[in-house]
């Protein structure tokens, strides 16, 4: 029997394949701390990291390696050049769009009167988060969003205050002088909470997906009760425990009723 090799690939296609590689690698390394610390499961997709580290495997995966193989030839003067320009470009890219995933981050899921919000880590007023210093609110998570209440204001005027931040696009999730303890605001998760069936009939061609989520979180079905999350590009619903007010689950099931 004779055996055949497979053909020797040409440098160049082997350089830029090791490039390819490599630059996938790379990738592979910083989407894990994206998706298990900064945009944990759901809000991968609903708070907008999915959409920005696409943007960064199409100019690091995919466009590095592309420019090697266009240019790379063995002998070539200033060669070596070349690559290190393309290595720096490429850093270069990784780490500003790093930087704005983590400066996008959620950085506090907020319980604000009958609903969670995403507080996001470059969303405050300027001087806002300095102002929260004596509650421990100004230094913003790195591994994860922290749970955490909203207490209005009773302050007529304060309120209105806040009212015309609120027609600005700053709502009160954003003012952590107001947060509080989220085992504070526990009454109100449980009081706010509403029946699965209301989940069902909000979602009708997916009552799979919620027996799924809610088999998911370990509990009987008449002890999940379930509250909206608005977190950016699509709103999500959390299952919360009937009794205790913990959340359980962030699922991507529809929160609100379909017009």
């Amino acid at each position: 029997m004779t055996w055949k090799l497979a053909p020797r690939l040409p440098p160049r296609a082997g350089a830029a394949l090791n490039h390819l590689a490599l630059s996938a690698a790379i990738a592979l390394a910083v989407f894990l701390p994206i998706y298990f610390f900064w945009y944990p499961d759901v809000l991968y997709e609903s708070a907008g990291g999915k959409d920005i580290f696409l943007i960064i495997v199409g100019v690091d995966v995919a466009l590095g390696p592309l420019i090697t193989l266009i240019i790379f030839r063995p002998g070539k003067r200033g060669l070596a050049f070349d690559l290190v320009v393309i290595v720096l470009l490429q850093t270069l890219a990784l780490a500003y769009g790093v930087w704005v995933l983590f400066e996008a981050r959620p950085a506090y899921i907020a319980f604000v009167k009958d609903r969670y919000e995403i507080v996001r880590a470059n969303g405050f007023p300027e001087g806002e988060l300095e102002k929260a210093h004596a509650k421990g609110y100004d230094d913003l998570p790195v591994t994860g969003p922290k749970l955490v209440g909203v207490r209005l204001p009773k302050d007529p005027d304060e309120l209105f205050r806040l009212m015309i931040s609120g027609f600005a696009g700053v709502d009160a999730e954003y003012y952590p002088r107001y947060y509080v303890p989220y085992d504070q605001v526990r009454d109100e998760v449980r009081m706010q909470a509403m029946p699965l069936e209301t989940l069902r009939k909000r979602n009708p061609h997916r009552k799979a997906e919620v027996d799924a989520a809610v088999a998911a979180t370990g509990r009987a079905e008449d002890q999940v009760r379930f509250l909206p999350m608005r977190s950016g590009k699509a709103d999500l619903s959390v299952l919360v425990d009937r009794k205790t007010g913990d959340v359980l689950r962030i699922t991507s099931l529809q929160p609100w009723p379909q017009e």
